[in-house]
């Protein structure tokens, strides 16, 4: 279970949650595809949970050869290191991601960076985080 703010959720202090572009496992081997989620932030950004969820069935191999990763910078592995998808998801399937850092900072960013794979993969998902606005 995340850790949950002790703060009464009006205003700001709402959990909110954003969703990725959606990205294809087999894009390419070795080659990567980046979604800016947040940029410029107006203040501080408390990140709840990070999950993937799939949109379209993983086969059942090849799909864990693809990772992702999450970064204030394009890249970036600093918020989520670069963990392997999960093969054989059905749709609506989720893959929870660990938070290395959970804050992002006033005026920062925050990356999600697809490395996909060369075979004929099947398979779509979106990164999902669940997030908060720092009092």
């Amino acid at each position: 279970m995340p850790n949950r703010s002790p703060y009464i959720a009006r205003g700001k202090q709402r959990y909110n949650i954003f969703r990725s572009k959606t990205f294809n496992i087999d894009n390419g081997s070795g080659t990567t595809d980046d979604d800016v989620l947040f940029s410029n932030l107006s203040g501080a950004v408390d990140l709840i949970t990070a999950r993937l969820v799939y949109v379209e069935a993983t086969d059942t191999t090849g799909a864990e050869v693809a990772t992702i990763a999450l970064g204030t910078t394009a890249g970036g592995v600093d918020v989520v290191a670069a963990v392997a998808l999960t093969a054989a998801k059905a749709v609506g399937g989720t893959q929870t991601l660990t938070l290395v850092a959970t804050r992002v900072a006033a005026g920062g960013a925050l990356f999600a960076r697809h490395t996909g794979v060369a075979t004929t993969e099947v398979g779509q998902y979106y990164v999902e985080v669940e997030y908060m606005f720092a009092p």
